[in-house]
């Protein structure tokens, strides 16, 4: 699906017929390869922004890669670098010739199968913030290098008990990420309420087209929007309405700077009625208009 600069990959398979890569996943719901693999062949870098409707991790080896991720400037890969992208950004990559390291890509389905998923959601937030390209110390990287090969083992060879492997791997890859990215000292909290605000972070960041109204959210998690603005207010000090129109201003930002579409064709790609409304809704909360916005961006580029 393309809508104009801005082109949204619903599978896996589809990211690699968009690049025409080699590469062709065993089934829809996962792969594990080389990066070198990736460019073999035909390949292409992709013209304008990416949104893939799955999840991907890559470590990176060397210097091959350009990222841009929602409203970050652009960055080069090196030795050791760590790349989330999920359903949350909007992207550009490019690639040089000679990239090395690995890459893993896995759906929501295989999400489902494998975790609970408000708990794949708790456990490894880092999928759903702009923070999402690190620069790992060595010593950091050689447990994820070690890990990861043994992902692409299992997914190449397909033994008996590979799949049941493959996910204890995984999970094993992304805690140690978790240990090396995350803060260790943070405080768990299983109630109820900090159960909801997780399905409602899950809910504005992941769905796909975006989240607009809290009626909609409450409706989803079957709760009162009463009690989702008690729990989200008490324990992040900001209301319902506040962070989903953070991640609606999250999105346009991100559409500003990357996409190519005009005010009006982001007006409506995020469901605003008119393109004054739009406007009023960025000016309300950035001070400027959407147009000031772009030539501000285009100056500190």
């Amino acid at each position: 699906m393309k809508r104009n600069d801005l082109h949204i990959i619903p599978g896996i398979d589809e990211f690699f017929l968009h690049v025409k890569s080699p590469l062709r996943p065993e089934n829809k719901d996962f792969i594990a390869y080389r990066l070198k693999d990736l460019t073999a062949g035909s390949y292409k870098n992709p013209t304008g922004c990416l949104r893939n409707l799955f999840y991907t991790i890559s470590l990176v080896e060397n210097d091959s890669f350009v990222y841009t991720v929602n409203n970050n400037a652009p960055q080069t890969s090196r030795a050791h670098t760590l790349i989330f992208t999920s359903p949350f950004h909007i992207y550009k990559f490019s690639s040089g010739p000679s990239p090395a390291g690995l890459s893993i890509s896995f759906s929501d389905d295989f999400v489902h199968a494998a975790f609970a998923k408000t708990e794949f959601q708790k456990e490894f937030p880092f999928f759903w913030t702009n923070e999402n390209i690190f620069f790992l110390p060595p010593e950091n990287t050689t447990i994820l290098q070690e890990l990861g090969q043994k992902i692409i083992y299992e997914y190449e060879n397909k033994h008996l008990f590979s799949e049941n492997i493959i996910r204890d791997y995984l999970h094993i890859f992304l805690l140690e990420i978790k240990r090396i990215i995350c803060r260790v000292d943070a405080i768990v909290d299983n109630s109820a309420e900090y159960i909801l605000l997780q399905q409602f972070f899950l809910l504005v960041n992941n769905r796909y087209p975006l989240v607009r109204t809290v009626e909609y959210v409450a409706g989803c998690l079957s709760v009162t929007p009463a009690r989702l603005w008690l729990a989200v207010k008490r324990l992040t000090g900001q209301t319902p309405s506040e962070i989903i129109n953070k991640r609606i201003l999250v999105e346009a930002q991100s559409l500003l700077r990357n996409s190519g579409l005009t005010v009006s064709e982001i007006a409506n790609l995020l469901d605003f009625k008119e393109k004054s409304h739009f406007t009023r809704f960025f000016k309300n909360i950035t001070g400027m208009s959407p147009i000031d916005y772009v030539r501000r961006s285009r100056l500190q580029k």
